[in-house]
């Protein structure tokens, strides 16, 4: 919806776009409210009547879920998502607040002071290698969000990516780069400590007299070759 059609779910971290790293093997469940209300009353949680009249979410002490996502108030898109995980959550009666916040100051309360519940952003990797990606994955990492500033792995799980993600930087073999990358995806999808939403389409265009136009699925996205492009006439032929 955000996209209008023009972008893909996702489960992981490594988008549709990513063919060489990504794992086809990570689950795919379909939104279902009925498995969520299960889900919820298997860990103590129940529904009460709220002010307006509708269901309210609380906790084993009678406390209301509520929780407040950050979001850069200069990105359309980021907010529209914000908006239908606020209407989502609102039909498991959690109430969420969204505080759209200038975006140098939404960055300092993610990185520096902690200070937030939660917080839509964009991961952005300018490499295909999941390398690239380290200071996200390893537990000692600057942009790891989770658990942050960690002097040693708080969970077994994050000390099992922090192996894999060594293992991995200096494996032999893409193969076994690949399967020591895939178990990462696969931790990261168990755990859950991101919740990975969508990733938008590339779009470029061109006009038919450029040849050799090849875009790219990474920056420069059609620049990338631009010693081979060329211009060519209605006949095909290469104008100098």
């Amino acid at each position: 919806m955000v996209y209008q059609g023009r972008g893909a779910p996702l489960w992981g971290p490594v988008t549709p776009g990513n063919h060489r790293w990504g794992n086809a093997s990570i689950p795919h469940p379909q939104r279902s409210l009925d498995k969520a209300r299960a889900l919820l009353k298997e860990a103590g949680f129940t529904w009460i009547t709220g002010p307006n009249g509708e269901p309210a979410l609380v906790d084993s002490d009678a406390k209301s879920v509520e929780f407040s996502i950050l979001t850069s108030s200069t990105n359309a898109d980021r907010t529209k998502m914000a908006t239908l995980i606020q209407d989502d959550l609102k039909q498991l009666g959690v109430r969420v607040q969204i505080v759209p916040t200038e975006f140098r100051s939404l960055i300092d309360r993610v990185t520096q002071t902690r200070e937030y519940e939660a917080c839509i952003l964009g991961l952005v990797s300018f490499d295909a290698d999941p390398t690239a990606d380290s200071n996200v994955w390893l537990s000692s990492g600057g942009t790891h969000l989770w658990n942050p500033s960690q002097a040693h792995p708080a969970t077994a799980w994050e000390a099992e990516i922090d192996k894999l993600m060594e293992q991995q930087l200096a494996g032999p073999s893409y193969e076994q780069r690949k399967k020591w990358f895939d178990r990462v995806q696969e931790l990261l999808a168990e755990n859950q400590p991101m919740i990975f939403l969508a990733s938008p389409d590339i779009l470029v265009g061109a006009k038919n007299s450029i040849g050799n136009f090849h875009p790219a699925v990474l920056e420069p996205y059609v620049l990338w070759n631009a010693e081979q492009l060329y211009f060519k006439d209605a006949s095909g032929n290469v104008r100098p």
